[in-house]
């Protein structure tokens, strides 16, 4: 972990665990990872990132909309904090590459394979992206739940066009938001094909649901 990185940690997880009411289960399970590592979460929140720096306790790289690299100082803050623009159409082949280069430096990369916030808490499916990452760079999987950021205040101030549309209500209190991080899923045995990345994937949500459960 760089400097940077552990001095804002170590500032802030403190806040983050009487403010935000951070919980976090299974931190364990990353430690018996040794180089590249996938974190893959359901996602609620424009939050959610934060949330998994403060509760993973390593540094970690994640992907962003590409529209939000448009905007100065905004694009400079979020690459300041190893943040990687993805297109949201289609396959984006640049986005593959920026994070197998993640990876193979032996980061920790987070993913949320449902390619999108959920408007509800609910989640939903897995896109295969998260699977082929896995096998193409040979990389352990830890599937990931975050509990109660969708009925969070944290939520209510910063995912505004959620609360627009009224799918988030401003919480009578701070609830607790909790993170489970769940054994590590590997990739061994699964073919580098479609099919392969698709079978990889559905363990992986599996066992996401199963945390959530």
């Amino acid at each position: 972990m760089r400097l940077r990185w552990r001095l804002a940690w170590l500032l802030t997880y403190p806040l983050a665990k009487a403010f935000v009411n951070l919980r976090v289960e299974g931190r364990e399970n990353l430690r018996g990872c040794q180089g590249g590592l996938i974190i893959a979460a359901n996602h609620t929140s424009n939050f959610d990132p934060l949330i998994l720096g403060w509760a993973a306790a390593r540094e970690i790289y994640f992907l962003a909309k590409e529209e939000l690299f448009r905007y100065r100082p905004f694009a400079w803050l979020i690459r300041a904090w190893n943040a990687l623009p993805v297109g949201r159409e289609g396959i984006d082949i640049r986005a593959i590459r920026l994070c197998s280069r993640v990876l193979k430096h032996r980061q920790t990369l987070v993913l949320f394979p449902e390619g999108t916030r959920s408007k509800t808490g609910g989640m939903g499916g897995f896109r295969r992206g998260v699977g082929m990452l896995a096998i193409i760079n040979q990389v352990p999987v830890v599937p990931t739940h975050i509990a109660g950021m969708d009925s969070s205040f944290i939520s209510y101030l910063v995912d505004r066009d959620f609360v627009r549309l009224g799918m988030r209500k401003k919480p009578a209190g701070c609830g607790r938001i909790k993170v489970r991080f769940g054994a590590p899923v590997m990739p061994q045995g699964f073919k580098r094909e479609r099919q392969g990345y698709e079978q990889l994937t559905a363990l992986i949500e599996e066992r996401v649901c199963a945390l959530a459960g």
